[in-house]
């Protein structure tokens, strides 16, 4: 029924990296064609129920249509633990959008075997199954320059400079020491760090 989602971070009552959201939600109601628009904060601001105002972190999982229906649902959210980590072919399958259906990546993950997998495109890094991918190669934090989708965490990140971003093959592998997993419910201190080498 919702074709389209955001997650976004919610902590003591406030969302964060909203502006973010806002660009990428009008980027995909733009390029898929839909006559209306989504104002996030006010769907957001609408919505009845809401988690404590706690020390927790939250995700706000806020699924629309390309009509302006809105579905708002809020849960505790936990930082995934990885341990093992694959390289995995995509083959022909995109994600331009964030489209609910992320059947063919969740399968992706299940058959590789591993916590989590690093997606490639005939030899290109692009993305990890739920998060960007930042590389740091001993001087600075490198993202592949064409992910399979535009993260706001991503966009923040580069904006700031923390970030900056290049085209990463698998055989340039060896010139990393180590890798993060970014996504907009992780602070950049908090994001998994993978050692390479």
């Amino acid at each position: 029924m919702y074709p389209l989602f955001e997650t976004i971070r919610y902590k003591n009552g406030l969302t964060e990296n909203l502006a973010f959201h806002q660009q990428r939600v009008n980027f995909t109601l733009n390029e898929l064609r839909a006559d209306t628009s989504i104002v996030l904060s006010k769907c957001i601001e609408a919505e009845a129920i809401k988690p404590p105002l706690d020390e927790k972190t939250y995700k706000c999982r806020l699924q629309y249509d390309l009509t302006g229906k809105v579905n708002i649902e809020f849960e505790p959210y936990e930082i995934k633990q990885i341990h093992t980590i694959s390289i995995q072919d995509i083959g022909n399958n995109q994600y331009p959008f964030k489209y609910s259906d992320r059947n063919w990546i969740k399968e992706l993950l299940i058959n590789a075997g591993t916590d989590e997998i690093i997606m490639t495109e005939n030899g290109k890094i692009k993305d990890a199954s739920y998060a960007n991918l930042v590389f740091f190669d001993g001087v600075k934090w490198i993202t592949p320059y064409q992910p399979l989708l535009m993260g706001t965490r991503r966009a923040s990140l580069l904006r700031s400079g923390i970030i900056v971003e290049q085209p990463i093959k698998v055989k340039d592998l060896k010139n990393f020491v180590k890798l993060k997993l970014i996504n907009a419910m992780m602070l950049w201190e908090e994001s998994p760090i993978i050692q390479l080498l």
